[in-house]
């Protein structure tokens, strides 16, 4: 376990480098905020495809090949950025690099349960969770200074540097077979759960997308903040994301995941409206982090949810069919949110996340079920 996450740690780093360096480089290229949100919409095609595939593939032969696989791809898909020079080609090798990634999210969540008691998988999801989102919030930080001092094509090879040093952390592992348990599996049943999924990954594809375009100097509206301010916003949003994933997992399963979710998507909404309101550093900073513990308490509660109903030889499809509804929130909501921005002001992506996470609050108040 403890190996796996110190791979996802390292993978997520390297991909918290790049996530920061890429709307920038965009920006700087001459993008649009349409063009910046496509390149979520770009990274979530093959993403949301391969998912389920990946899953099943996994529950048949195991998932230690597919994980090393995708951890070897990703790296080699960082390398190419620093090669291309055009907005239209950081959007072709978006489709790469959603591909190569489908494998690693089904599988490390595969295989974090396969390796922890059911009634302990909250915290374990939680740990887990800890791993990849610590990755993310220092992969920021680094690429603010980094991009500042060394330009965007280095940026993005010593990302891909630190994704290949994961590889070779993964492939030293053994992974254990997937469990054999048949049951009669209605994955269907879970879509409140594949809703949640879906929009606070949307909310979280937002603000490491649009905001840091929105937040820097250089296209319209935006704030005129340093590109090292930026990188600490989305340090402090991912960093406290990542401390509370393992307290919030215990409390789910104290609790249950109902309460959680419920409280965590009511929270989405009032700091998404609260984002499109503030304009000092400050108070975006306060705002950032309450999303944040949002964000900390939904994900390990969700997951555990859709872990328990996938158990066994069905754990990989079921997490397979979690990872494509949430990815279509990852590409959905910059996407969308792009050409409003460009149409319509650089605040309104923050007024629909606001709007759909009220929605979607009501809708999970009177559907999410108790167990």
């Amino acid at each position: 376990m403890r190996r796996l996450l110190a791979g996802m740690f390292t993978v997520a780093l390297s991909m918290g480098m790049v996530g920061l360096a890429l709307p920038l480089y965009a920006k700087d290229l001459g993008a649009s905020y349409t063009e910046i949100g496509l390149l979520g919409v770009a990274y979530v095609v093959f993403n949301v495809l391969l998912s389920v595939p990946a899953g099943q593939a996994a529950d048949r032969w195991g998932r230690g090949p597919f994980l090393v696989l995708g951890f070897f791809a990703t790296a080699c898909v960082l390398v190419l950025y620093s090669s291309v020079g055009a907005v239209a080609w950081l959007i072709a090798l978006r489709f790469v690099q959603g591909a190569a990634e489908a494998p690693i999210w089904v599988n490390a969540q595969g295989t974090v349960a396969d390796l922890s008691a059911r009634d302990e998988r909250g915290r374990a999801m939680g740990a887990y969770g800890t791993s990849w989102a610590a990755g993310f919030a220092i992969g920021p930080l680094l690429s603010g200074a980094f991009y500042g001092a060394l330009g965007a094509a280095r940026t993005f090879l010593l990302g891909a540097l630190v994704a290949f040093a994961a590889t070779a952390i993964i492939a030293g592992m053994r992974f254990p077979r997937p469990r054999v348990a048949a049951k009669n599996l209605q994955p269907l049943g879970l879509w409140p759960a594949y809703v949640a999924g879906l929009v606070y990954v949307g909310i979280v594809s937002v603000v490491f997308t649009l905001f840091p375009a929105y937040v820097t100097k250089g296209l319209n509206g935006g704030l005129g903040m340093t590109e090292v301010e930026a990188g600490l916003l989305l340090t402090l949003f991912a960093g406290i994301r990542a401390a509370l994933f393992v307290p919030m997992g215990g409390v789910s399963d104290r609790f249950g995941h109902r309460p959680v979710i419920l409280a965590g998507m009511l929270v989405l909404t009032l700091t998404s409206a609260s984002i499109a309101l503030a304009t000092g550093y400050l108070l975006l900073a306060a705002i950032i982090s309450l999303m944040a513990a949002a964000e900390g308490a939904i994900y390990p509660a969700v997951m555990s949810m859709v872990s328990k109903a996938g158990e066994g030889q069905n754990l990989g499809y079921v997490l397979g069919i979690f990872n494509a509804v949430a990815m279509l929130g990852w590409g959905l909501f910059p996407g969308i949110g792009g050409v409003f921005a460009d149409a319509y002001g650089p605040t309104s992506p923050y007024l629909i996340c606001a709007a759909v996470a009220l929605i979607t609050s009501v809708l999970l108040w009177r559907l999410l079920p108790e167990k």
